[in-house]
């Protein structure tokens, strides 16, 4: 062993030939703490004293690469001066490691992300293992930062502006084959490969140079005309700088720091990119978009896994899933089951519902396969578990069976009754409903202690939420396995109690609500969604109500509307719209018309809700924010001192992960106490007195306001990232 430490050790192979290990302790993943990082000099030292020809960085975990920096020592920065000295330190041994002498070679599988791409990129050559695990990219504005480890100056260098500018800005990953197509990586390595050597032929036919600050030549004759010159390259910036204007939220400084770091490296050199580098760093620590979004990665870890109070409870295990209804969401539930590895059979009423579903999870399988989340093979031998049935054959040994047929309490009781003929008595039965009461779903099982329910979100393989709903009836060992198998499926999992809309629909109703008031108003569609874009949301009311359909929305309001009708009295008039077939996306149009897949500016609504020609309502941007999510703030308190969840947490991971609401505001709560408990109760009580009683504060905002007591305790950031 050439030099060894706790968490890499350099060997040399032969007399040309030296690898760098990294193998951090106590961690699944590779991370760069500072006691890595210092290790890492230290190697330096030994490989500038006696270079070898050839030098390898690799990882020693079989979980792949390199997953990042620690963000828990990055949340523990109390200073800008500790997070610029921070950056310059990673600055200065990636480029430490790009000017030794000899030719580096980063052999990469699984993840490599973040600064564990810096690294790769201050290698001269990047060679990938063609697996489904491995990913490249620089997710740092998703958390509120930038690469701030050469990452900037090092990705330009190499794809060329445009190409960086969009990994760099929106956070891009980019897979194996993927990379090398973008010229990202150099060679392909076969699965399998990740901890083999290397096969010495493949280094060797590779020139012996140098190439981490230099630029590449030009790929394409659009790289030539934008790049190669100052004015393309003047108008690139200028149509990123407007773009990111019309995109990206208030209150998210990273996108356009990192612009700015990348611009100064290419207008004013290496150093001043990297000094824009550093000062970003610096100012971006202390963002509360950055506190923000960091303090999500930590909670969306934590609901991850099993809750404490269900962690020890003995729970049934659940090896085959039986869902009934093959429809969108049947569909859905039944494809990711099996690319889980569940054995699964699935039913539908008619053959023709069936085969529609089956196709549908045959297209979500080629979709995996294509983007190497499945090799041919595997998706071959999961669908070998898929069983279709139009009777109940197959749920006989069913170990949990999900209903996921239309929202009608009587068809799904029916369902209910005809299921527990076949059942075993001990398998356990999910609903989800997003509308209904489990109570009244649950009236007249024979075991209501093993029915709960299991809400996914829309599409199934997309959306990371899964709400699991219980009654005061639901056993402590049902809620286990239920979490359990989510938990498994991937995704973040969040408790609620038994009230209609669970909390995601629930705290939409009155933001979709408020939203048809305004279009009665004299609202214009565009003008909404483009403020509401700005807030943060990923689209605006009208979009959603799009995206999810129109038939949907008037179906759920309609469940919904009766158990809040003190705050929403009437229905909001979905049903004109659909009897005229304005359901959104589905059909073409509804609050926009869709043609090529692009919404475009559609008027026909305004005459089938009688809205009088030349109405028109203006809103400046405060107006609008406070009218449409201030009323989701207030329920999103109301589920809270309901008992509808637990604490506070559960509300905003529901509403980030289940709607994409703001991710840098936190979650409906932590922006509550961003504005200030007091100040929102006098803000809903102004409303409440403009547009009526359904801006009401509820009464724990009261109770809180009264108490002077926030959502979120002051110790709670520290408590996040201990």
């Amino acid at each position: 062993m050439w030099y060894q430490s706790n968490d890499l050790r350099l060997e040399r192979t032969d007399a040309d030939t030296a690898v760098l290990w990294f193998d951090v302790a106590h961690q699944r993943y590779n991370i760069f703490t500072l006691a890595v990082l210092h290790q890492l000099e230290a190697a330096l030292d030994v490989l500038a004293g006696s270079p070898p020809r050839r030098l390898l960085v690799r990882s020693g975990k079989s979980s792949g690469f390199f997953a990042g920096a620690d963000l828990r020592g990055f949340a523990a920065i109390a200073a800008p001066a500790q997070a610029e000295h921070l950056s310059g330190l990673g600055q200065r041994l990636f480029r430490r490691l790009a000017e030794l002498p000899c030719c580096t070679f980063a052999v990469i599988f699984g993840p490599c992300l973040g600064g564990g791409l810096e690294l790769a990129l201050a290698c001269d050559y990047r060679l990938v293992v063609d697996g489904p695990d491995t990913v490249l990219g620089f997710p740092e504005v998703e958390l509120g930062l930038i690469p701030a480890w050469t990452g900037c100056q090092s990705l330009p260098r190499l794809l060329g502006i445009e190409k960086a500018l969009k990994g760099i800005l929106t956070g891009r990953k980019w897979n194996a084959q993927d990379a090398c197509k973008v010229g990202l990586a150099d060679r392909l390595l076969s699965a399998g490969s990740e901890m083999q050597a290397i096969p010495s032929e493949m280094l060797t036919d590779l020139p012996i140079r140098k190439r981490a600050w230099t630029v590449q030549a030009a790929r394409s004759l659009r790289q030539t005309l934008l790049e190669r010159n100052p004015l393309g390259r003047a108008l690139l910036f200028h149509l990123t700088r407007k773009t990111l204007a019309a995109k990206v939220p208030d209150d998210m400084p990273a996108p356009a720091a990192a612009l700015k770091a990348v611009e100064t490296g290419i207008r004013f050199g290496l150093e001043a990119g990297l000094a824009a580098e550093r000062r970003a760093a610096a100012e971006l620590s202390q963002s509360g978009a950055c506190r923000q979004l960091i303090g999500l990665f930590f909670v969306r870890e934590r609901y991850r896994k099993m809750p404490p109070h269900l962690a020890d409870v003995p729970r049934p295990e659940i090896r085959k899933v039986g869902v009934v209804g093959a429809g969108v969401m049947g569909a859905g539930i039944a494809q990711l089951a099996l690319v889980r590895g569940y054995s699964v059979v699935l039913k539908d009423v008619n053959a023709a519902a069936l085969e529609a579903g089956m196709r549908r999870i045959r297209e979500l399988c080629d979709k995996a396969v294509s983007r190497g989340i499945l090799s041919s093979a595997d998706a071959q031998h999961r669908l070998q578990n898929l069983t279709a049935t139009t009777a109940w054959d197959g749920f006989s040994d069913a170990d949990l069976v999900i209903e996921a047929v239309v929202e009608d309490v009587a068809i799904k009781h029916r369902v209910y009754r005809e299921l527990e003929e076949v059942l075993q008595p001990q398998a356990l039965l999910a609903t989800n409903t997003s509308s209904l009461s489990l109570r009244d779903l649950s009236a007249g099982l024979k075991h209501p202690g093993r029915f709960g329910a299991l809400h996914f979100f829309n599409p199934v393989h997309k959306m990371p939420l899964v709400e699991v709903g219980h009654t005061e009836r639901t056993t402590d060992s049902t809620r286990a396995a239920l979490t359990a198998f989510a938990i498994d499926l991937g995704k973040v999992v969040v408790q609620v109690g038994d009230s209609p809309g669970f909390v995601v629909n629930r705290v939409l109703l009155p933001y979709l609500y408020e939203a048809m008031r305004l279009l009665l108003e004299g609202a214009e569609p565009q003008e909404v969604d483009r403020g509401i874009r700005r807030f943060g949301m990923p689209m605006g009311p009208y979009e959603l109500l799009d995206q999810i359909g129109l038939d949907v929305a008037a179906h759920v309001t309609r469940s919904l509307q009766p158990r809040f009708a003190d705050r929403f009295p009437g229905d909001p008039p979905f049903d004109r719209l659909v009897l005229a077939g304005l359901l959104g996306q589905k059909s073409g149009q509804g609050f926009y018309r869709y043609s090529d897949g692009k919404p475009r500016p559609h008027a026909a609504w305004r005459a089938l809700l009688d809205i009088p020609t030349g109405l028109r309502l203006r809103l400046d941007s405060e107006d609008l924010r406070e009218r449409l999510t201030y009323p989701m703030l207030n329920e999103a308190a109301a589920c809270l001192g309901e008992g509808i969840v637990a604490e506070p947490q559960d509300v905003d991971v529901a509403m980030v992960f289940g709607t994409g609401w703001a991710p840098h505001r936190g979650g409906p709560l932590h922006y509550a106490d961003q504005l200030g408990v007091g100040n929102l109760v006098g803000s809903l009580k102004e409303l409440a007195e403009r547009f009526g009683p359904r801006f009401r504060p509820c009464d724990e905002l009261v109770r809180r306001h009264a108490e002077s007591r926030p959502f979120y305790p002051p110790e709670h950031w520290q408590k996040l990232t201990a």
